[in-house]
């Protein structure tokens, strides 16, 4: 689905700005979803910095390998730009068939948002914190069990990487998606979940759910007082990573021009409040080092990925 945007865009050469042409934004999801509304806030919030318009370009399918093939495809001119998040890091430690090179067919242009995770448990597992609940894995035959939105997506590996790194046996229990998974556990049927932070926080403040931990580096802002995996086991970080991608040639000075812009929008506390929203934290960053995020963490997951075995699928 297509839909025009009347937007921003100092995008490209300065001809280019006085006869504007539209610039593309791939959302590789469906319309409505929290990637496209993020994908719109961040457009809306661009329109007073860039005059060129804007078409938003919905290209949903195969946990976002459609809409990031379609932009390795584009031109590397400016024209064309697409939200990615985590599975840009998480496709390529897990599947070997990708129709691109992440490294060398996708051009990073900012770290734009940050969305906490959670490992949450339903309060009848008796276990009240991090530390009873991996004692209580040792002890079950077979270990427990905790739900995911999905085989292979970011909260999986997150269960796997605490499995790892607790000696817990977690056994990984995939849905379609967080509504599924969220009514097994709230049902007593599974006793953990990760998920992200936004889709479990309305149960856990209703009591329904109890946080073992977060997987954020420091507290979140609302919420400050929550565990962390981290102060549990040290260097644990697992964070749901939005932000914005080019084709692979994109000049860099084109894309510094774009991240710059990124960063303006980003500090304006409107933005900062509308992310928040969402469950996101604004951060931002230049070119080099969201690449530099995005090739430590595809090597992060592929270890993951070796170490439990886990296929695509």
């Amino acid at each position: 689905m297509r839909r025009r945007i009347l937007l921003g865009a100092a995008l490209a050469a300065p001809a280019l700005a006085q006869s504007p042409r539209p610039v593309r934004l791939i959302v590789p999801f469906p319309p409505g979803g929290p990637t496209d509304v993020f994908g719109r806030i961040l457009a809306e919030r661009l329109a007073a910095r860039w005059p060129q318009p804007v078409i938003v370009d919905n290209r949903p399918g195969a946990g976002t390998i459609v809409g990031t093939q379609a932009l390795v495809q584009a031109p590397p001119n400016g024209q064309t730009l697409a939200v990615a998040i985590s599975a840009i890091t998480v496709n390529p430690a897990l599947r070997d068939d990708l129709p691109y090179d992440t490294l060398r067919d996708i051009a990073p242009v900012s770290r734009v948002a940050n969305a906490h995770v959670a490992l949450v448990a339903n309060p009848a597992l008796g276990a009240r914190d991090l530390a009873a609940m991996v004692e209580l894995a040792r002890r079950t035959p077979g270990g427990l069990s905790y739900a995911s939105p999905g085989n292979g997506t970011l909260v999986h590996l997150a269960g796997e990487l605490l499995a790892r790194r607790s000696g817990a046996a977690l056994v990984h229990v995939p849905y379609p998606g967080s509504a599924p998974a969220l009514t097994d556990v709230l049902a007593g049927r599974v006793p953990l979940l990760f998920d992200v932070w936004h889709s479990v926080r309305p149960h856990v403040e209703a009591g329904r759910l109890m946080v073992l931990g977060t997987g954020s580096e420091g507290p979140i802002p609302t919420h400050p007082n929550l565990p962390r995996i981290a102060d549990t086991y040290p260097g644990f970080a697992v964070t749901s990573v939005f932000g914005v991608i080019a084709p692979g040639a994109t000049p860099p000075a084109l894309r510094e021009r774009i991240a710059a812009d990124i960063r303006a929008v980003l500090a304006e506390p409107e933005t900062a409040a509308r992310l928040a929203d969402l469950g996101m934290l604004a951060v931002g960053s230049t070119p080099d080092e969201y690449g530099a995020f995005i090739a430590a963490d595809i090597a992060r997951w592929r270890d993951v990925v070796r170490a439990a075995g886990i296929r695509a699928g």
